[in-house]
């Protein structure tokens, strides 16, 4: 009898540890978010709201063509690059990566890239894309 108990002992744990061992599976967004900002010299700063992330402060640096960006929204956070292309010389475009390893709180370990596009003169820009986390 006690041997019965103790091999229900051991297999109740190593269930319990296989269930909270697993890692939960990323869930894939779509992004569509609208920002509305300014730049002050290379100082980057906007408030975007939109799909998933609701509304986020983003600061960063302007290092021309591309933007170094974080993301502070409710929940966490999290750091993306855009890789700025030609255009007219009011207009700007490009491409965005979220940086590996940047995600804090709900979005640690998040992953995803898109485009974005916008006027320098107005700060309205808006990204679109997917993500994962």
């Amino acid at each position: 009898m006690l041997r019965s108990i103790s091999k229900v002992a051991v297999v109740t744990a190593v269930a319990a540890l296989g269930i909270t061992g697993v890692a939960q599976a990323k869930k894939t967004y779509k992004v569509n978010v609208l920002g509305h900002g300014s730049v002050t010299g290379v100082d980057l700063q906007s408030t975007d709201k939109g799909a998933p992330f609701g509304t986020c402060e983003m600061t960063g640096k302007l290092v021309i063509p591309n933007t170094d960006q974080t993301w502070k929204c409710k929940g966490g956070s999290f750091k993306l690059t855009g890789f700025g292309t030609t255009g007219a010389a009011n207009d700007s475009k490009g491409t965005w990566k979220i940086t590996k390893g940047s995600g804090t709180g709900k979005f640690k370990g998040i992953t995803g890239s898109g485009t974005f596009s916008g006027q320098l003169s107005t700060g309205i820009y808006r990204y679109v894309g997917t993500v994962k986390y």
